[in-house]
């Protein structure tokens, strides 16, 4: 059975297939390419008191290419569980601390909900170190074949490769 599909890019730097440029145009037509956003914005259901530090993480991942305007809600959901995580424990201490067995089976039941929830948000957006080593990220490169010529090129086509130009040079 054949393994996952990979990224163009991906398929290149493992070196181990040669690709003419016919065979890359037609894979990077079949890819998606989603731009980063110009800045990591917090959905408006997450509390106001978390969006200091959801602005923080999420420049952070864009910068690093791991931030998409489509995870908002998942960095989000990962602020809001990793929070109730932080809730749920000092309930569980303070209920071993007092020695309420019953109390504290249930608070660590809670706490241990919301820690997989948190962790699976984490492992999504590249939070962890082996999360960043299994997410495949190629770089936006847009295709050649598809792109008009410069001259033909319309307003939204050259801002388009002028912000992908920015972002190229950035992370350089």
């Amino acid at each position: 059975m054949p393994g996952k599909r990979q990224p163009t890019a991906v398929v290149e730097a493992n070196g181990r297939k040669h690709l003419t440029e016919a065979e890359k145009d037609e894979r990077l037509d079949r890819e998606v390419h989603v731009p980063p956003p110009d800045a990591a914005v917090p959905p408006k259901w997450l509390p106001k008191r978390l969006h200091t530090e959801y602005r923080e993480i999420g420049e952070i991942l864009r910068a690093a290419g791991l931030y998409a305007e489509l995870d908002r809600d998942v960095l989000g959901q990962y602020f809001l569980s990793r929070e109730r995580w932080l809730r749920a424990d000092k309930k569980a201490g303070a209920a071993i601390r007092a020695g309420d067995e019953k109390q504290a089976r249930e608070w660590t039941s809670v706490q241990g909900t919301y820690f997989k929830q948190a962790r699976q948000c984490a492992e999504a957006m590249g939070l962890s170190v082996t999360s960043r080593c299994r997410i495949v990220v190629p770089s936006a490169i847009q295709n050649a074949a598809r792109a008009p010529a410069e001259g033909e090129a319309d307003e939204f086509t050259q801002r388009l490769r002028a912000r992908q130009a920015a972002v190229l040079a950035e992370a350089e």
